[in-house]
């Protein structure tokens, strides 16, 4: 029985301690005092907070001794729990009815007990977004936990939390009365702030569909998702949708959302925003689409305030960088909205991260002024649109400008215009058009042509000049002849172009008049192929005729017959009478021989006085008989010019054409060989080609020594030889030596002038062989500085066919300077018998050269008839003397004078002389005692490379 007692005494004992623990415990709690007027408090400073692992319970929670004051926000990890406790002494005289609010409508789970002043349990509350909760505020972002208070009664609250999100939230105590009150405000001020984004997101949407401008309907869904993350930080949203568990996550949705559509209203109002930075834009809203998922929600909340705030900064600068130098004003206002939204978007996070209770008051001015960011954007937008508009209409006005521009260039243009439809009808004209085609205006031609093939003076033109279009959608500078309303013809260009239409095919035209330039091209033609003294076909036509004429005759297997005509008498009219007279003797035999070709061949002028006739076919048959009659013609003909009456001949050439024969140019040497016999036959005959006649085979021979000198001169197979002047009368005194001409085979084989110097001058070669000779002597000679030091005369050959070539001299003159040689170092040999002939030309060139200080030798003198007469005439510093009178002197008194003779005139007008072909030292010897200065030929020194040279050996 003392047992059972001990027991029961000891039981009591514990109970009562555990009792004076738990008075003890309620003891220490933060207490709220509150009374009849109390209506709100916030509580947070009256709390205590202790962070258990989640499983802990509230029996144990109510001995924990590690309680504190201080909250810290940071998150909760999925195994802990925050708990949280204060107290309320009710110190009223009515009972009333209190509710403690939580600032927090994101909170996953809130369980909250209500225990009375011992610590016994009067009520529970399970809450949280991710419960199915009833004690959350209709239209408000709180849980609500409703407490009834009796006066003096004492009541204690623990509140525990699990959420993944920071620990941020508010606590308050509420009068019921007051709490409604302020529900109802609040809920007008979600009210009105949502209608004012409905607004703003209806007005931008409907202007959208009215305007089309994307920037419009991206501001639009910018107001909607703003409009939706405002619900959701509310706790509307979830309790709408019941999205309450993925509040954060529809959150970071939403900013992202709101991004993406800022991002494509920044750039459309920004000018040329680099497509990086628009991608930069894009990213940032798609790593927020991307962590929704993935990431908890106190990471959602950290990463998507560092990517709105990029996000923010980013677009910021895009408006102060790439704005629009003229119109700046939106760019202004939208960085100055977008400035206002991130501040207030800044000020509601720091409060939600500390937890701080915004009042009313204050969540209507943080809303107020981010609406008022909202508008600033709205006023960006219509400024921009504005300014966009005013350049529109600028760009609308000036097209305008430039169509009456157009229209006045239209009107006004002096080339003719036109549209028409592909069918021929004309739609438009100018004045221009009208006027080109004879009409009095465009109304008149617009009447009267009823397709536009009657203004082709050949309509199927007009169809090949479509096929053209057709095929490359326009046709260009096309030259058509034209009909006028008159019915008279002209020429003019037009280009056309092709435009489709979706109702028509049109054809926009310009057309201009080149009837004169069309006639001077014409002009231009007739002169390209004519010759332009006697009207008939030039030498360049002619060939191009032959040539054709040689195919046709190969086709056809038919005769063809070339003739070949040289006026006989034309020097003699031209050397007597000058070349006008001789222009004209042209003209009127060009027109005697083209009446008597007319109709059976075609007459050319192929040289000052030759002519060429071609006769095909059945009029080959008759070549002969029309080459006889043209000689008649011609020989019956008398040309009186100025009291001066000449009789005319012509000697005809006549060639018929073979199966060997395949160039014009063979033909024509075939024609013009037979020409030369006929003038060696006696002149004023005709001549017709044979193979074996050996007057056209010398003649022909000649023609190919032509073509071997002509590849000699252009691949430089000619070679420089020298022959010395030996001194008679006194000790040489430097190099004294002739330069001699060579002509290499196509095997290296040495040609003698002799050779082929006859077709050189016959065919004008002369010149060029000239040229190349000086040339090359000066250049050796250059090329050889001691040499040319020692070099007393060096004497080069000049043809008489040369001396009047004008760019011999020049050339000439550009050596002497080009190789630096000494003027007095060089005579030029030019020939007795030539130089008579061409007396003027010679002393134009003489006078030329000696003022430089060259010195000139006359060669072969002796040989003409009058050689003595025409010295005194010739300023020449030496006279050389004949080879035919030197080499049988020593037998023939009469050479002997002629030497003796020859050198006492040059000694008497203060000439050297040089004896040419001097054979022996008998020879030299007789002429150094008559008193000739030099000696020249193979019995002092035989012709010898110039590359070898060898000074002249002394004979004794």
């Amino acid at each position: 029985m003392s047992n059972l007692k001990k027991r029961i005494w000891t039981l009591l004992g514990l109970w009562s301690l555990a009792l004076f623990v738990n008075a003890q415990n309620s003891g220490d709690l933060q207490t709220v005092l509150v009374d009849d007027s109390t209506e709100q408090v916030a509580l947070l400073n009256h709390m205590e907070f202790v962070r258990t692992p989640q499983r802990m319970q509230l029996s144990q929670i109510q001995h924990a001794t590690n309680w504190t004051i201080e909250r810290k926000n940071v998150p909760l990890t999925k195994k802990q729990a925050l708990w949280s406790r204060f107290s309320v002494d009710y110190l009223g005289n009515q009972p009333a009815t209190f509710a403690v609010v939580i600032n927090n409508p994101s909170i996953d789970y809130l369980d909250a007990y209500v225990l009375d002043d011992k610590g016994r349990i009067l009520g529970s509350f399970l809450v949280g977004s991710k419960r199915d909760t009833v004690l959350q505020s209709n239209l408000h972002r709180n849980f609500v936990l409703p407490i009834e208070l009796l006066p003096g009664q004492k009541k204690q609250i623990y509140m525990r939390i699990r959420d993944d999100g920071p620990a941020a939230y508010s606590v308050e105590l509420w009068r019921d009365s007051a709490r409604v009150i302020q529900e109802q405000y609040h809920s007008m001020f979600i009210s009105l702030v949502s209608g004012a984004l409905v607004m703003l997101f209806c007005y931008f949407l409907l202007t959208y569909m009215m305007l089309r401008s994307p920037i419009r309907f991206w501001f639009a869904i910018a107001n909607f998702g703003l409009l939706l993350l405002f619900l959701a930080i509310q706790g509307t949203l979830s309790q709408v949708t019941g999205l309450g568990a993925y509040s954060s996550s529809v959150i970071s949705v939403l900013i992202a959302i709101i991004i993406l559509a800022a991002a494509k209203v920044c750039h459309a109002m920004l000018a040329n925003v680099p497509m990086l930075w628009r991608f930069m834009s894009y990213l940032l809203a798609i790593g927020l689409l991307a962590i929704a998922p993935i990431l908890d929600s106190y990471w959602q909340i950290v990463i998507s305030s560092v990517l709105t705030t990029i996000a923010v900064l980013l677009h910021l600068s895009l408006a102060v960088i790439y704005q629009n130098r003229q119109h700046n004003t939106p760019n202004r206002l939208y960085a100055l909205g977008w400035l206002v939204i991130s501040a207030t978007a800044m000020l509601n996070v720091s409060l939600y991260l500390s937890g701080t209770h915004s009042s009313l008051e204050m969540d209507v001015t943080i809303s107020g002024i981010m609406m008022l960011g909202l508008l600033l954007i709205a006023a960006a937008i219509a400024s921009h649109e504005k300014s966009v508009a005013f350049v529109q209409q600028v760009h609308q006005q000036n097209l305008i400008d430039n169509l009456h521009h157009f229209y006045d260039l239209f009107r006004n243009s002096a080339e003719g215009l036109y549209t028409s439809t592909k069918q021929g009808k004309l739609v438009t004209t100018n004045p221009a058009m009208a006027s080109l085609f004879g009409y009095q205006d465009e109304t008149q031609m617009l009447e009267e042509v009823q397709d536009t093939s009657q203004l082709y003076a050949n309509p199927s033109e007009r169809e090949l000049l479509l096929k053209e279009i057709y095929q490359n959608g326009k046709a260009l500078g096309k030259e058509i002849k034209g009909l006028r309303r008159d019915g008279s013809e002209f020429w003019f260009c037009i280009s056309v172009q092709l435009t489709r239409d979706t109702q028509e095919d049109l054809f926009f035209g310009s057309i201009f008049d080149i009837t004169e330039k069309k006639q001077s091209n014409i002009s231009l033609e007739y002169l390209a192929t004519h010759d332009s003294l006697t009207g008939v076909y030039n030498r360049r036509e002619f060939e191009q005729k032959l040539r054709d004429a040689i195919r046709h005759s190969k086709q056809l297997k038919q005769e063809l017959i070339l003739l070949y005509m040289d006026l006989d008498q034309f020097k003699l009219v031209n050397d007597t009478c000058g070349h006008k007279a001789g222009d004209a003797l042209i003209k009127q035999l060009s027109q005697l021989l083209n009446d008597e070709v007319m109709g059976k061949g075609l007459l050319a002028r192929l040289g000052g006085d030759e002519f060429g006739v071609i006769l095909e076919g059945d009029n080959a048959d008759f070549a002969m008989e029309i080459a006889y009659r043209m000689l008649k013609v011609i020989e019956q003909y008398r040309f009186n010019w100025e009291n001066h009456i000449f009789a005319m001949g012509i000697s005809i050439g006549v060639a018929q054409w073979n199966d060997q024969v395949d160039t014009p140019e063979q033909l024509l040497s075939m024609a013009d060989a037979a020409c030369y016999a006929a003038k060696e036959q006696g002149r004023n005959q005709v001549h017709q080609y044979s193979n074996e006649d050996h007057k056209t085979k010398r003649y022909e021979n000649e023609l190919e020594w032509v073509s071997q000198l002509t590849n000699a001169l252009e691949q430089d197979r000619f070679c420089l030889y020298y022959q010395h002047y030996y001194p008679l009368s006194k000790v040489a005194d430097g190099h004294h030596y002739e330069i001699l001409l060579r002509m290499l085979d196509e095997q290296d084989n040495i040609i003698p002038p002799s050779v082929f110097l006859s077709a050189a001058e016959r065919y004008g070669l002369t010149a060029q062989i000239d040229k190349w000779v000086i040339k090359h002597t000066f250049k050796w000679l250059a090329a050889n500085p001691q040499h040319l030091q020692q070099l007393n005369t060096c004497n080069i050959n000049l043809s008489g066919h040369s001396l009047a070539d004008n760019d011999l001299k020049r050339e000439v003159v550009q050596c002497f300077d080009e190789y630096r040689i000494p003027h007095d170092k060089i005579c030029f040999e030019i020939t007795e018998s030539m130089a008579i002939v061409k007396l003027d030309e010679t002393l134009r060139f003489i006078n030329t050269f000696t003022k430089l200080g060259c010195t000139f030798a006359l060669d072969d003198f002796g040989s003409g008839f009058s050689s003595y007469s025409y010295l005194k005439h010739l300023p020449v510093d030496c006279v050389k003397i004949d080879g035919s009178f030197i080499k049988d002197m020593l037998l023939d008194p009469v050479d002997m004078a002629m030497v003796c003779s020859i050198k006492d005139v040059a000694k008497a007008m203060s000439m050297r002389t040089v004896a040419e072909f001097v054979e022996s030292k008998d020879i030299m010897i007789e002429l150094g005692k008559i008193g000739v200065d030099f000696a020249q030929g193979f019995g002092i020194a035989k012709p010898a490379p110039l590359t070898d040279f060898k000074p002249c050996k002394t004979i004794d």
